[in-house]
């Protein structure tokens, strides 16, 4: 090989001439041999080997021919071996020198070595030793056989270490279990399901102290009927660490962890006592660690039915059981609610199971069902239409909607939309520019006649008219509307129901004919008087032309003739004598849709009762349905 300069300090001296051999690939055995063997080497010559093998083995070096010229401490001619820069031996002479190895073989400490040939400055013609030649081979290193660093690590196997080719692998005693760091031998607790009715559950050599390093698990499971207690003894002891919060569970802890649930970690001293964890199956977590001592835990566990209770009840409305006994576990119940006056959202009955959680849940919603009442539907149809100015009286349970008002001993009408809700025009509880007390309304519900029914007032809780009606001078009927809350619901019968508020994009058609009803004035022997029994009438819608150019025909021949806006509109006939009058106001006027009547109008004003060319006028409830419902929702 050509020279080279080499600057290795530790090899060979400043500016000297060194021959180098690059690094050799990792190999099960091989040789090593000086430049030129068997010939002699050359002087002043620098060469190094890198030997390794496979990670888990050691090398073994055998020096099979030692010829280098013999020098005090092999200063001058030698082969160096080293490991990791430490020197293992320097070696020069002849095979019987005391500074050749004699036949005992060089033992690495890891999977590498490396070997440094050096000779000095001679003259070649006087020099005649042929250097060295040695073979090497890998040895399976016992990595068992190693004793414990003293570093605190411990050793390699916490029982039991068993070599292999090239590396090792960790097994432990009867009783214990192999670690997730396949060296630790932990103490084999719990990985046992418990399910029984009832049992016994304790820490490994309890009453005495937990072993270290435990990792025990515990699942107790029992038929899905069945919810589990825990009772732990008062002998609890989790080693913890105090805190202002209190204990802390750092090293040691027992965690009890139930479906559906934040897991629950336990230590201390304090026995966490009675468990009722509402569920058929339960797992328990118990860990140690090497450092700390807890003297561990005793439990024994039971079980009873899953009983979801009584259902709740279910206003207005029943629950039957469909199947199952009482109310426990899987037990089925349906509710319904009372018809024809209410239903359940949808129409369809709901079903609930009592569940493990000891839960009534339904597949839809958890949340017990809402009977919502039915609206616009009478239970008897009236067979003809009468008049109210002339007409007939109206049949039972045929208008239950109808409300008579009695404010201070004035009559007025209304009508109901909800439970507690009435709805009637705003100058009923007006009186002098200013809204009545609630005290003085009285409002009467399902009855026909006055006289024999008029008992079991209704009274208001609140009375809400529309913010923007103004009318101290009877002369502007513009937002006409108000609102009357009732102190206390109503249960809906056949006597009394509510009517239909408008649906969205609801519209008034002309000529479509609606109803009125009212305990208000009537026509009887050829005179107007207060009628007893509630009266109604069947009225066309009328073009809102048409009602426009009544009135402004009416202002030319009267005074104080209110006028008529888009908030209003008209129904009645041309030649007159069918029409609602005094004492009907705030009654309804109601249009027939897919079977249900819908609250379209509420009478309001008009200019005499019933005479040809005048026409009713009713406020447009359409206009009103956003401050109806807000009134209601925050109210």
């Amino acid at each position: 090989m050509g020279r080279t300069y080499c600057f290795l300090w530790f090899l060979c001296l400043s500016a000297s001439f060194c021959w180098q051999l690059p690094s050799s690939g990792s190999a099960i055995h091989g040789q090593v041999q000086s430049p030129l063997f068997p010939r002699p080497y050359l002087p002043n010559l620098l060469r190094q080997w890198d030997v390794w093998v496979p990670e888990g083995y050691v090398i073994q070096l055998s020096l099979t021919h030692l010829d280098i010229k013999a020098s005090s401490g092999c200063h001058q001619d030698s082969l160096m071996v080293l490991y990791d820069q430490n020197v293992l031996g320097k070696f020069c002479g002849q095979e019987n020198s005391t500074d050749h190895p004699g036949k005992e073989p060089i033992l690495s400490q890891g999977n590498k070595l490396t070997l440094i040939f050096q000779t000095s400055d001679f003259n070649t013609k006087l020099q005649q030793h042929i250097g060295f030649s040695a073979t090497y081979k890998a040895i399976d290193f016992d990595e068992c056989s190693q004793p414990d660093p003293g570093d605190g690590s411990g050793p390699l196997c916490s029982h039991i270490c068993v070599n292999t080719p090239g590396s090792y692998r960790c097994s432990c005693h009867h009783g214990y279990k192999l670690h997730l760091d396949q060296h630790t031998c932990l103490m084999s607790c719990g990985g046992c399901i418990f399910d029984k009715n009832k049992g016994h559950l304790a820490s490994p050599r309890y009453p005495h102290p937990s072993p270290p390093l435990l990792s025990c698990l515990y699942i107790i499971t029992v038929e899905p009927s069945l919810t589990v207690t825990l009772n732990f003894t008062n002998n609890f002891h989790i080693d913890s660490m105090d805190t202002e919060q209190g204990p802390s569970c750092v090293r040691h802890w027992l965690q009890v962890t139930i479906p559906d649930r934040e897991p629950i970690k336990l230590c201390g001293g304090n026995s966490p006592g009675l468990i009722a964890t509402n569920s058929n199956t339960v797992r328990l977590d118990y860990h140690t660690d090497v450092e700390g001592l807890s003297r561990g835990w005793s439990l024994d566990y039971s079980t009873n039915k899953i009983d979801c209770g009584e259902p709740e009840p279910l206003l207005n409305g029943g629950v039957i059981f469909l199947s199952g006994f009482q109310n426990q576990y899987r037990s089925v119940i349906q509710y319904h609610c009372n018809a024809p006056f209410y239903s359940l959202p949808g129409g369809n009955n709901v079903t609930f199971t009592c569940e493990a959680d000891r839960k009534w849940r339904s597949n839809h919603n958890d949340v017990t069902p809402t009977c919502i009442p039915v609206c616009g539907k009478h239970t008897k149809l009236i067979s003809a239409y009468q008049r109210i100015i002339g007409g007939s009286d109206a049949p039972d349970d045929t208008i239950p909607w109808q409300v008579l008002l009695n404010i201070d001993g004035g009559r007025g009408g209304g009508m109901v939309i909800g439970d507690r809700w009435v709805m009637t025009v705003a100058h009923n509880v007006m009186k002098g520019g200013n809204q009545v007390s609630k005290e003085t309304v009285q409002m009467y519900m399902g009855i026909t006649d006055v006289k024999t029914q008029l008992v079991s007032p209704v009274y208001a809780a609140s009375i809400h008219i529309h913010p923007e009606y103004n009318n101290p001078n009877y002369v502007d009927y513009n937002h006409d509307i108000a609102l009357i809350k009732l102190q206390d619901p109503i249960t809906f019968n056949s006597s009394i129901m509510p009517i239909c508020l408008p649906a969205e994009g609801a519209t008034y058609v002309t000529g479509v004919m609606g109803l009125v009803s009212g305990f208000g004035i009537a026509e009887g022997d050829g005179r107007l008087i207060l009628k007893s029994k509630i009266n109604y009438v069947q009225l066309p819608v009328v073009e809102q032309e048409t009602c426009s150019k009544s009135i402004t025909s009416l202002k030319k021949t009267r005074d104080n003739v209110p006028s008529l806006s888009n908030n209003m509109f008209c129904a009645g006939v041309p030649e007159g004598g069918l029409d609602s009058c005094q004492g009907d106001t705030g009654g309804p006027y109601a249009l027939r849709d897919d079977g249900r009547f819908w609250a379209a109008g509420i009478v309001s004003w008009g200019v005499d009762c019933g005479k040809q060319g005048t026409y009713g006028v009713y406020t447009r409830v359409t206009n009103y349905m956003d401050w109806i419902n807000k009134t209601m929702q925050e109210n």
